[in-house]
C-alpha cells in the first residue's frame, strides 16, 4: 500500500511590483522585484496628487502631508496604511530642538515618503536597504525609517543631560539671568520633546497590534524592540524634566540667598548711619552756635564720638553673629 501523498503548504510570496508610470519615474529612488520606493521633497508638487491617483491615496492624507503640524499617527485604509512620523532636528551649539514631519504611505508592494527637503532618515537608510535584499519589502523599510528616527533621541537627550549638569554648576558659582533664560528654553524644548515622543510611543504601540496582510508576522519582534527604545527615551525625558525642575529651584534659592546677603549689608550700613544722621541733623537744625565746636579739642571730641558710635555698633553686631 502506497503512503498517502504529503500536501506541501503553499509558499506566500510578496506581490510583484507593478510597472511605474512614466511621469512618476523621477520620484522612484529604489525599485526591486517586491518594492517600489517613491520619495518627494516638495509636498506642494502636483506629482503628489498624481501619485495619490496611481496608488489610491485619500485626499485628506495628501492634505496632511502638506500641513506640517501633526504629531506621529497611524491611519489604516483598505489598500495601504498612512503614517506621520516626527523627525528630530537638533542644534548642539544652542541645544535647540524642533521637529519636522515625514509622511509615509505603505502598501503591499510600495512605500512613499514625503518630506520638506532632504531627510536624514531616508539618506541614512537608503544605502543599507539597497545593499540588503531581505530589507527590500515595505514593512521592513518602514521599520528602518522609524528606527532611524528613534535612534537619534538618546544621543540628543545625553547632550541635554550634560548641559543641565553644567547649568547646575554655573548656578552654584554665579546665578545669572542668562542661565535662567536657558533653563526656560530647555524646559520648553523638553516639553515639546516629550509630547512628540509620547505620540511616537502610541503609534509604535498601534503597529504592535496591526494585522495588515502585507505586514509579516516576524515584524512583531522589531516593533517590540522599537517600543522599548521609545520607552527608554521617555524615561530619560522624565528624568531630565525633574532634574531641570530641581535646577530651577536651586537657581531661585541662590538668587534669594544672594538678595538676602545684599539686604543684610544694606541694613547694617543703614542702621550704622541712622544715629549719625539723627545726631548731626538734630544739632545742625536746632542750634545756631555750638560752643563745643569753637575749639579744636571740642571738634576732636565730637569726631571721636561720631567714629566710636558706628565702631561700637559693628562690634555689637559681630558679637551677636549678625555679620
Amino acid at each position: 500500500m502506497e503512503p498517502p501523498a504529503q500536501i506541501k503548504p503553499a509558499e506566500v510570496k510578496p506581490p510583484e511590483t507593478k510597472p511605474v508610470a512614466a511621469d512618476l519615474a523621477g520620484l522612484l529612488i529604489h525599485q526591486s522585484p517586491h518594492l517600489r520606493w517613491y520619495h518627494l521633497e516638495e509636498p506642494e508638487s502636483p506629482l503628489l496628487e498624481r501619485l495619490g491617483q496611481e496608488l489610491g491615496f485619500h485626499e485628506l492624507e495628501i492634505e496632511d502631508c502638506r500641513h506640517q503640524r501633526h504629531t506621529s499617527k497611524l491611519e489604516e485604509y483598505e489598500s495601504h496604511i498612512f503614517v506621520i512620523a516626527n523627525t528630530l532636528h537638533f542644534v548642539p551649539e544652542t541645544l535647540g530642538v524642533w521637529f519636522g514631519e515625514l509622511g509615509i504611505f505603505v502598501g503591499p508592494d510600495f512605500i512613499v515618503t514625503v518630506h520638506v527637503g532632504p531627510t536624514r532618515s531616508v539618506n541614512e537608510r537608503l544605502p543599507r536597504i539597497k545593499s540588503i535584499p531581505k530589507l527590500q519589502r515595505p514593512d521592513r523599510v518602514l521599520y528602518e525609517l522609524l528606527d532611524s528616527m528613534v535612534d537619534r533621541y538618546l544621543p540628543v537627550l545625553d547632550q541635554i543631560g550634560d548641559r543641565i549638569d553644567q547649568i547646575e554648576d554655573e548656578i552654584r558659582q554665579s546665578p545669572t539671568t542668562k542661565v535662567l533664560e536657558e533653563i526656560f528654553a530647555l524646559r520648553r524644548g523638553l516639553t515639546e520633546f516629550r509630547r512628540t515622543v509620547g505620540s511616537m510611543r502610541e503609534m509604535v504601540n498601534a503597529f504592535m497590534r496591526l494585522r495588515a496582510p502585507y505586514f509579516r508576522a516576524d515584524m512583531s519582534a522589531y516593533w517590540r524592540d522599537l517600543y522599548d527604545h521609545v520607552i527608554r527615551a521617555l524615561n530619560m525625558l522624565e528624568n531630565h524634566r525633574e532634574l531641570l525642575a530641581s535646577v530651577l529651584e536651586v537657581y531661585l534659592s541662590s538668587v534669594a540667598n544672594r538678595t538676602n546677603e545684599i539686604m543684610k549689608v544694606l541694613t547694617v550700613w543703614a542702621t550704622i548711619a541712622l544715629p549719625l544722621v539723627v545726631i548731626t541733623g538734630y544739632f545742625g537744625m536746632n542750634f545756631e552756635d555750638l560752643p563745643l565746636l569753637q575749639s579744636w579739642q571740642g571738634m576732636l571730641l565730637t569726631t571721636l564720638l561720631l567714629v566710636a558710635l558706628p565702631v561700637g555698633m559693628l562690634a555689637f553686631f559681630h558679637k551677636r553673629g549678625w555679620l
